[in-house]
């Protein structure tokens, strides 16, 4: 501890630079308006996932509290060209898992290099179709219960959607970034980026429907903190490829790659 304060010292003296300082970076996302009103999800044809939901379940494109509280924003720095953002690979996995016929998460956010782990937690055939374009694409068929396979890491900053081919309503989408400074709003709209070096940065929120936002901060030692807000009239996008909620035009399952036994 002596050494610290002497080093400090010694700075201060001598006019050397201080230690660069990180700091988290919190902040929240909200919706302005009335947010619009989600499709019932229809899936009486598969009986399998209708059992799992005695209750209805909606869409998950817009998700938003009693506050305006918006669920499933990306928010990140903007990695300027002038400017590196290095950081480690987090050293645990991104796992995107299939549970009660859905994706979970709705939004998975990950780094270039991070593994990628594909679970399914139903007990009957899934599988997960990327729509990559700077990354390999894969498809992964699951007929039973797995706890995961690992298919490619990404190699490229992109966002890309994923989607099942036995059940068209499942959708998901992954943010893949060349840096670690990123995060998912919750539940609360709240969102928490951690260890960024001071400076000033570009800070992008992304959601799927609204499109992205972009604001100036400066990261000076402790915290920093920054709001947006999305406002429910704006031009709404239907996701890629959308398709009506049914099975009706699902893929058959003896297409799928990594699944010899989707076809029986």
């Amino acid at each position: 501890m002596k050494s610290i304060f002497r080093c400090l010292a010694a700075a201060i003296v001598f006019g050397v630079a201080p230690l660069s300082l990180h700091a988290d970076v919190t902040g929240k996302v909200t919706l302005d308006g009335t947010p619009p009103e989600m499709k019932v999800i229809d899936m009486s044809a598969v009986k399998e996932c209708a059992a799992l939901h005695p209750d209805p379940v909606t869409e998950e494109t817009v998700i938003v509290g009693d506050k305006g509280e918006l669920k499933n924003v990306v928010v990140s720095i903007k990695k300027d060209e002038d400017k590196d953002l290095p950081g480690p690979v987090p050293k645990g996995p991104a796992v995107l898992d299939q549970k009660d016929c859905m994706y979970e998460p709705h939004v998975l956010a990950m780094m270039v290099g991070q593994d990628l782990i594909i679970k399914n937690s139903d007990p009957f055939l899934h599988n997960v179709d990327s729509q990559a374009k700077d990354n390999d694409v894969f498809n992964i068929g699951m007929p039973h219960k797995n706890d995961g396979v690992k298919v490619p890491a990404p190699k490229a900053a992109e966002t890309f959607r994923v989607k099942c081919d036995v059940h068209p309503w499942m959708s998901a989408w992954i943010a893949v970034f060349d840096h670690p400074y990123f995060a998912v709003t919750s539940d609360d709209g709240t969102f928490d980026i951690k260890n960024l070096p001071d400076g000033t940065y570009t800070l992008q929120a992304w959601h799927e429907t609204y499109g992205t936002q972009d604001q100036k901060i400066t990261v000076k030692g402790g915290k920093a903190e920054m709001n947006f807000v999305f406002k429910a009239n704006a031009p709404a996008k239907e996701p890629a490829e959308k398709k009506k909620l049914t099975r009706a035009d699902a893929a058959p399952a003896a297409g799928l790659v990594n699944c010899p036994m989707c076809a029986k």
